[in-house]
């Protein structure tokens, strides 16, 4: 396999017409407002594909900062998302949020509400979940791919419960993969060529932007439960229930990102 001289763009939009090919009943996709979840979205927009963003709106009031982006997202595109509404004090208190961590083994708390509206959906369901990641090892001059296990968690339910997609577009190809990790920005990561730089999330706006002219807008980065961890449920025992259990699925897979690269494009 030789892709060097692909893009992510042109590897996304292959991916997709592939996925929207074989899909079954209505497409969905998993919108939080966040860059990741907009890229792979707005790649099935590009190639003019009927897919319904959507939107988990955790009451009362919880995500509002950041589903707001996913909101004028889709009306910028004129598209109407489907939302689902969750009561996330009692999500938590009825142990639901426990019960899917540890079902499906994660130790974010975060997957938890994602997996539970997924539960609700029917056809082909997608998320924009996995992109590369590569770090700086401290006082190394190295970088490493790095992957968690917990990524899988998702996975697990569609694994588990014969869901039809895939929660992990942004790297659902191999070409996908080397893509991104060949951005030349990902290129002068691992070559320390940006200083003070650890990790490659603060430059996905310029990897999604590069090619295709998304325009993906740039924003604080957020995980949409900056709300919830100030609040009086975030007390609840759950929560420190899930740090306990997350150190049985807390795996990491990481390697030089060089000899990463050298064997994805073999």
């Amino acid at each position: 396999m030789c892709i060097r001289d692909s893009n992510l763009f042109v590897e996304a939009q292959k991916a997709a017409e592939e996925i929207y090919s074989l899909r079954q009943g209505n497409v969905y996709m998993m919108y939080s407002g966040g860059i990741d979840s907009e890229f792979a979205l707005s790649i099935f927009l590009s190639l003019g594909m009927n897919v319904t963003p959507v939107i988990i709106k955790l009451n009362p009031g919880y995500n509002d900062h950041d589903i707001k982006y996913a909101y004028e997202f889709c009306k910028s595109k004129n598209i109407t998302p489907i939302t689902i509404d969750i009561d996330f004090d009692q999500f938590v208190k009825s142990g639901s949020m426990l019960e899917y961590a540890k079902k499906y083994k994660s130790k974010q708390y975060q997957m938890s509400a994602t997996i539970h509206s997924i539960s609700k959906l029917d056809g082909t369901i997608l998320g924009g979940h996995c992109e590369p990641y590569i770090n700086h090892i401290p006082d190394t001059d190295i970088w490493n791919f790095h992957y968690d296990e917990y990524e899988y968690s998702i996975a697990n339910y569609y694994f588990e419960n014969n869901i039809y997609g895939t929660p992990n577009f942004n790297s659902w190809t191999s070409g996908m993969m080397v893509s991104y990790l060949n951005d030349p920005r990902m290129v002068d990561l691992a070559n320390n060529k940006l200083p003070l730089k650890m990790g490659s999330n603060s430059s996905k706006h310029i990897i999604y932007n590069r090619h295709g002219n998304l325009n993906l807008t740039v924003r604080p980065k957020l995980h949409g439960y900056e709300i919830v961890e100030k609040s009086e449920i975030f007390k609840h025992e759950s929560f420190n229930e899930i740090i306990e259990f997350g150190k049985t699925c807390s795996g990491v897979f990481k390697k030089n990102y060089f000899e990463f690269m050298k064997e994805m494009s073999n």
